[in-house]
């Protein structure tokens, strides 16, 4: 199909095209409109929601937990974690202040020891080495409520106030509303196909291959790079998730996370929502394919059984999996390709968080 003369004066030349539609991509957008308030601005997206990680994941509005921090401390140095966590931070704060309504719920966030504990002098050195970040104490041994909440062989457990949930489908949905009444163009179901120069080379299923133009392109695909000849230096990480039927009685409410963070489990009402795993299968799990790790799922299932829901019965609803992608130094990655074009990607598992404000940062550079 050709396109009228009307369709392509929509698809002319723009001062910024933002490729992806998720939340990277819309955090973009946003601080592009906030500098420049006459810009042609226009997203791009293949797919009718953003079909990655933005809607797949597991709605966790997380800045990292007890011992996923402790991990990054000696991974990448005290200083370096520590800003890592105040990016986030603020990013989560960004984001609220940006979209209210969002299905947000501010029940905390706890971390469930199954077999090493940590000891107060652990919890209180990690408080004071945060404490410039939150101007309070962070982290509290919650491990009374492991029988009110009835879970089953854990050692210890512990607590943040500033951890809450948010449902995936509401914060895009406000977001893309936003957006729009900012006189930004979204374009669904374009494929981009080849990047030259400032010039989009995308693909419609109804109007064929379509040529768009920008002064400034910033690529959000994550870990889908939209050429198979830019080498990045970064893997994707599939996540497994489910979720149950409703059960009666659920006798808590909050985002959990245990074996620093590669499992977190959520209520969704009075559904539990449960995801990860990767550690099980890192190599299968390294890839773009939306496909069930079989190993993997049985493993969530048995910890739902022994762990988290042992004096409940539950039936699994549904099962689906999100796309992530991860760098080695787990910093995000801001990559230019050519003089018009960059690449802003990985926040290995923490875009909810970390978004907002690497969008800002490089906004702000412009």
């Amino acid at each position: 199909m050709i396109l009228s003369f009307w369709e392509k004066q929509l698809l002319d030349e723009y001062d910024f095209l933002v490729v992806g539609a998720g939340i990277m991509g819309c955090s973009v957008a946003f601080e592009l409109r906030e500098k420049y308030a006459n810009a042609k601005i226009g997203i791009i997206e293949r797919d009718f929601f953003s079909n990655g990680a933005s809607t797949k994941n597991a709605g966790f509005a997380c800045f990292g937990s007890p011992t996923e921090i402790l991990y990054d401390i000696q991974l990448m140095g005290e200083r370096n974690a520590l800003e890592l966590v105040r990016k986030r931070y603020e990013g989560l704060q960004i984001l609220t202040k940006r979209i209210a309504d969002a299905g947000r719920t501010n029940f905390g966030g706890y971390e469930l020891m199954i077999h090493d504990t940590l000891s107060k002098s652990d919890i209180q050195s990690l408080n004071e080495i945060l404490f410039p970040i939150f101007k309070q104490t962070v982290f509290v041994d919650a491990s009374k409520q492991i029988q009110a909440f009835q879970f089953s062989n854990i050692a210890q457990m512990i607590y943040t106030a500033f951890e809450a949930q948010v449902d995936s489908g509401k914060l895009l949905n406000a977001y893309w509303h936003l957006l729009q009444s900012k006189n930004i163009r979204f374009f669904n179901g374009l494929t981009v196909k080849k990047l030259l120069g400032n010039e989009i080379e995308a693909e419609s299923s109804l109007n064929g291959n379509i040529t768009c133009r920008a002064n400034k392109i910033f690529i959000c695909t994550n870990a889908f790079p939209i050429d198979a000849s830019f080498k990045l230096p970064v893997k994707p990480g599939r996540g497994q998730v489910l979720i149950t039927s409703p059960i009666e009685g659920l006798p808590f409410n909050g985002s959990f996370h245990f074996d620093a963070g590669f499992y977190y489990f959520r209520n969704v009402g009075n559904r539990v929502l449960f995801g990860g795993g990767r550690n099980l299968d890192f190599t299968s799990e390294e890839t773009t394919d939306f496909a069930p790790n079989q190993l993997i799922l049985d493993d969530l299932k048995l910890k739902l059984e022994e762990i988290i829901l042992s004096n409940f019965s539950f039936s699994i609803e549904q099962e689906w999996q999100g796309i992530m992608a991860f760098s080695e130094n787990k910093l995000p990655l801001i990559h230019s390709i050519n003089q018009y074009a960059t690449y802003l990607m990985a926040c290995n598992g923490m875009g909810v968080a970390l978004c907002p404000f690497v969008a800002k940062e490089i906004v702000d550079q412009l």
